[in-house]
């Protein structure tokens, strides 16, 4: 488990030299423990690991390749990747966990220009994404297995890895009322890996939110970014629904950490159920 906030708080201010104030604790996301905290007149985010876990010395790796993203990403401020005590601290990027009532046609859209632009930079180094069959004796993962020898496995891009909604930041126009995308953080799970990989996790995520149509416009804005078709997006459609078929309801803490409190496992469920049946 990560540390408690006060201990990684302290931590954190040992590393700067410097005593930080906590401001807030974010709910989104269960592998790290991450705080907003106030360094002078400046906001940092903290983030701490599990004791040995290597997700800073990851994240150190992916921060260097996406710095030409500009504010949409954060930047290092410090970092230390032992492994008693992860720990890294970065810049805010501006914005908060997606408004529950947001548009997802609109949410799509966005995404969809964010994932073209960071499949734009080099990936080259990260660790390679595993690309074998998943294995499981569900339908779906029979089904992921036939269609893992049509993937295309060449085109390999710098992916975020863990690409959903709760890892995009998002600010509310208060005129329009419309949800505007602002960054993409959490690239401790970065890869260089095919371009499929992102769009079907994504895809999929827009699905359990309860919009497979949004899904379908996701696709459709990044293909016509790209200028090209994704020939195989329902093979990497089916590798996603496999990867998730028994774990799905794990993610329930996920969701209610971005403000979606009225989704429940079993929703997760039917709606992850009826995508499978419709690939």
């Amino acid at each position: 488990m990560p540390p408690s906030p006060e201990n990684t708080l302290l931590a954190a201010s040992r590393l700067l030299d410097r005593e930080l104030e906590l401001l807030e604790v974010f709910t989104a996301g269960q592998h790290a423990l991450t705080l907003l905290a106030a360094d002078g007149d400046s906001e940092v985010v903290v983030r701490a690991f599990p004791s040995g876990d290597d997700a800073v010395a990851r994240e150190l790796a992916a921060l260097e390749r996406i710095a030409s993203l500009g504010p949409m990403v954060p930047h290092l401020v410090a970092a230390s990747a032992g492994a008693a005590e992860p720990l890294i601290i970065t810049t805010r990027v501006a914005g908060s966990t997606p408004d529950p009532r947001a548009d997802l046609f609109a949410v799509a859209r966005q995404m969809a220009a964010a994932l073209f632009a960071i499949h734009g930079l080099d990936g080259t180094g990260l660790p390679l994404a595993p690309m074998t069959a998943p294995s499981g004796e569900t339908t779906i993962g029979h089904r992921a297995q036939q269609a893992f020898g049509r993937l295309d496995l060449r085109d390999r891009v710098l992916s975020h890895g863990d690409f959903w909604i709760g890892n995009a930041l998002w600010v509310r126009d208060e005129t329009t009322k419309a949800s505007q995308l602002t960054g993409v953080v959490d690239w401790s799970g970065a890869k260089h890996a095919p371009r499929g990989f992102d769009l079907a996790w994504c895809r999929q995520d827009l699905v359990l939110l309860g919009s497979p149509s949004a899904a379908e416009s996701f696709l459709a804005e990044y293909e016509a970014r790209l200028g090209a078709p994704i020939s195989d997006i329902n093979d990497w459609d089916v590798q996603a629904a496999a990867s998730a078929a028994d774990r799905v309801e794990t993610w329930l803490p996920n969701y209610h950490g971005i403000g979606l409190t009225d989704m429940t496992a079993e929703l997760l469920r039917s709606r992850l159920e009826e995508w499978n049946a419709s690939l």
